[in-house]
């Protein structure tokens, strides 16, 4: 129900001290508070939103701030039909700071306790990694040394100890790039036990782990001309030319000094023909022949012609 001001006369009033303006309507009051009010009240708005992750102490400085400033004091008027004084809201407003102390206090402790468990858990991370650092830096000088004693091996042509060494530092090998390195000396180190075994004259031994290393690497000049030094030695020697001749093609000095070897030039005999005393040749062979060159001195002298055995 609205409030009607003045709609009794003066001289009818029973009470007339009752029938007078709104006494709880807001009024603008002092200007120098006014503007204290909203400067303490935006103060502690944005503390709330400062306090945001602590729903209680965010709660208590909101609504402080809310009391403090002159649109929430108008708010509060207009609501609950009452006369917000000073004194008032002064009294309201320091109640409620005074229980944000311990509150704050409270999570201020929490803080600190959070602080010192993620400090500490950085220091354990800290500490592993050092760890962690000091193991790793243990095992590549462990992969180093077994990988640098089996390339020691190889060298001496060691095949059984270099092979020991590697697997020693496939223990420690961790990284893409290590496990790489052990492949490829693996592989070198196939290539020397096979090499041995043709050294060693064991040609049929040989042959199966030539021919399954030429096919990972079929441009392996030295495995063509071993393999086919191989199958010279066991009879197949039309193989062994076949082997040759794709060095040769690759630029192989060595395979063609082996293919002079064992496929070297021959000659026989292509035809027979009449041969004047003079050096020159005559088809004729009647009477007549080599007449102008100083006659026959061989009817059947032969012409030969070169060839290999294994085309």
């Amino acid at each position: 129900m609205k409030y009607v001001p003045d709609l009794i006369p003066k001289d009818k009033r029973v009470l007339p001290d009752y029938f007078k303006n709104n006494p709880f309507k807001y009024t603008k009051g002092n200007t120098a508070l006014n503007v204290l009010g909203y400067i303490a009240g935006s103060i502690f708005i944005l503390m709330a939103f400062a306090s945001i992750n602590y729903i209680l102490l965010a709660l208590l400085y909101g609504v402080i701030g809310f009391v403090l400033l002159p649109v929430g004091h108008r708010f509060l008027e207009n609501i609950f039909s009452f006369k917000l004084t000073t004194r008032i809201k002064a009294i309201f407003c320091s109640s409620l700071f005074v229980i944000s102390l311990p509150v704050h206090a409270h999570y201020k402790g929490i803080d600190i306790i959070e602080a010192k468990r993620v400090q500490v858990k950085e220091a354990e991370i800290a500490k592993a990694n050092v760890e962690s650092k000091r193991k790793d830096a243990i095992r590549i000088d462990s992969f180093n040394i077994y990988y640098n004693k089996a390339l020691s091996f190889e060298k001496e042509n060691k095949a059984d100890d270099a092979e020991k060494m590697l697997n020693t530092a496939n223990l420690f090998a961790v990284s893409d790039s290590e496990k790489g390195l052990l492949e490829t000396e693996r592989k070198n180190l196939s290539k020397i036990k096979t090499l041995l075994l043709v050294k060693n004259s064991k040609y049929k031994e040989a042959l199966p782990a030539l021919s399954s290393l030429l096919q990972a690497n079929p441009e392996d000049v030295d495995l063509l001309c071993n393999r086919a030094k191989c199958l010279h030695k066991v009879g197949r020697t039309q193989e062994a030319v076949n082997d040759l001749k794709t060095a040769i093609n690759y630029g192989s000095a060595e395979a063609e000094n082996l293919h002079e070897k064992i496929n070297p030039i021959r000659k026989r005999v292509a035809y027979y023909t009449t041969l004047c005393c003079d050096g020159t040749t005559s088809s004729a062979t009647g009477r007549g022949a080599c007449s102008w060159h100083g006659g026959v001195c061989d009817w059947n002298h032969p012409i030969y012609e070169e060839y290999r055995k294994y085309e």
